[in-house]
């Protein structure tokens, strides 16, 4: 693994959309194939891209007939419709003329070939074009596609709006944007949001009180706090931030948004107030103390459980254990009596937890010190890397990893590290384009594996610019699936 590199204003589009004119966007397909799917299991998905901040919009199942639609609007749709519109010609850029100085004269804008009287009808003649409204016209339509295949994952040209994320609390469910599937009736056949879920482990508590955290589907982070607040990638990426922040959003809104691992790396600044930092290998963070607030503020709001997993110590800490010491004092300073207390053991079932009200499992990666403080630091989880460069390679590791632990003998939680690892030359020459570009390769592809071959047995899973995927869904999804076939 990488050592010291892993690491728009948002436009708020509102209008009527005219069929006619699609934006140019990006397509990934899973496959294509006729529309013979029942369009019952019809499934669709809002997720964001990292590089650009693009809403993407991908589904599966669909009917994908000739006048099928699918729209995102701006608020929740109960009604489209699809009405005609009597509109003049276009007028033809063509029919500007220059005299003989250079200079432009605009005439009327219609190609006139002839003045006969047919050409003067032509003219004048209306014609109709057909729109889609939603909501009688007070849902605003922001894009548009026609579905051709069954399943398929679609980027528009559609800007996440950032501000969005300050109106999330922990009552949101959907929020911003909406996409529905759209018969030629105007009938919505399915529909989705985008959306928070920062208390889905207390709605799911029937499901999940009885399993241990190694069964649960449980989605992560890699490096959580390699992030900057109101950061635009657009205009302030440098060749630093490509290779060094591997999130968009600060700890508290991953944590409203379903995420529930937390992968932390720490550096000691001996001269800085305060000396700990989130490093993403050699580049400095956010202090660590900035997380730990937002991780607290989190649990006391939704009574939610989160692994805080401290997995490695680039900077400072040397080569005896002093740093070391300071940093678990700082630790149990600060989250004081919200960590559970090992003696739980990652035997204890989620209800055990929440019994002992206290939400914060602290996941040390140094065995001599979790031995010397057993009354705070759990052992760490399991991190599984693949250490790869290209799609093909991470999907055949992650597949033999998923492969060989289906009983669940041991206790200890184990994460899939589901992202790209770029090597040093290739950070040096940016041969990958920065880790976005190199999420945005692989994330659609992250959530059709999970969904579709690893999320029976998957534990945690752990991803850079998550909402890239819909693992948050899938984790919902497979847990309660696990605990219905647990009963059966």
């Amino acid at each position: 693994m990488l050592k010291f590199f892993r690491q728009i204003p948002s436009i708020y589009i509102c209008f009527v959309f005219l069929v006619s004119n699609l934006i140019e966007s990006s397509v990934s397909n899973f496959h294509s194939s006729s529309p013979t799917e029942n369009p019952l299991n019809l499934r669709l998905w809002i997720t964001i891209s990292a590089e650009k901040r693009f809403l993407e919009i991908s589904w599966e199942n669909a009917p994908a007939q000739e006048d099928d639609w699918i729209m995102l609007t701006a608020k929740e749709p109960v009604s489209f419709e699809s009405i005609d519109v009597q509109t003049l010609p276009k007028r033809n850029l063509k029919n500007i003329e220059q005299d003989s100085l250079g200079e432009k004269i605009e005439g009327s804008g219609y190609e006139i070939g002839n003045s006969s009287e047919t050409a003067t009808k032509e003219m004048f003649a209306t014609k109709k074009e057909m729109y889609w409204i939603s909501n009688k016209g007070l849902n605003p339509i922001l894009f548009a596609l026609k579905p051709t295949v069954t399943k398929q994952w679609f980027t528009t040209g559609v800007y996440f709006d950032r501000a969005l994320l300050r109106n999330v609390t922990t009552l949101t469910s959907c929020y911003g944007y909406w996409s529905s599937y759209v018969n030629a009736k105007g009938e919505i056949l399915g529909t989705t949001c985008l959306r928070a879920y920062p208390t889905w482990m207390n709605d799911l508590r029937a499901h999940v009180g009885s399993l241990r955290v190694r069964d649960l589907f449980m989605p992560g982070t890699h490096d959580s706090g390699s992030y900057r607040v109101n950061f635009d990638p657009l205009i302030k990426e440098t060749v630093v931030t490509k290779y060094s922040l591997a999130q968009d959003e600060d700890v508290y809104s991953q944590l409203m948004h379903g995420i529930r691992y937390l992968d932390i790396r720490i550096g000691y600044y001996r001269n800085l107030v305060p000396p700990f930092y989130i490093n993403h290998g050699i580049t400095r963070q956010m202090p660590l103390i900035d997380i730990i607030n937002q991780v607290k503020d989190f649990v006391q709001e939704t009574n939610e459980i989160v692994i805080f997993g401290i997995k490695e110590f680039p900077i400072g800490f040397g080569r005896n254990l002093t740093v070391h010491h300071i940093l678990v004092e700082y630790l149990k300073e600060h989250f004081g009596d919200f960590v559970v207390h090992p003696s739980a053991t990652w035997r204890a079932s989620i209800n055990d937890i929440w019994h002992r009200k206290q939400n914060i499992i602290l996941a040390y990666d140094k065995a001599s010190i979790v031995m010397q403080y057993p009354h705070l630091l759990f052992g760490s989880v399991e991190q599984r890397w693949g250490n790869v460069q290209t799609w093909s390679e991470l999907e055949i590791f992650l597949k033999f990893v998923n492969s060989f632990d289906t009983a669940r003998l041991s206790s200890r939680p184990v994460a899939d590290m589901a992202e790209l690892t770029p090597d040093a030359w290739g950070v040096i020459v940016n041969k990958y384009g920065g880790l976005r570009k190199m999420a945005d390769r692989i994330n659609w592809r992250i959530s059709q594996l999970y969904r579709d071959y690893l999320g029976t047995n998957a534990n945690i899973v752990a991803v850079d610019f998550y909402r890239g995927t819909n693992l948050v869904d899938l984790a919902v999804e497979w847990n309660k699936k696990r605990t219905n076939k647990k009963l059966n």
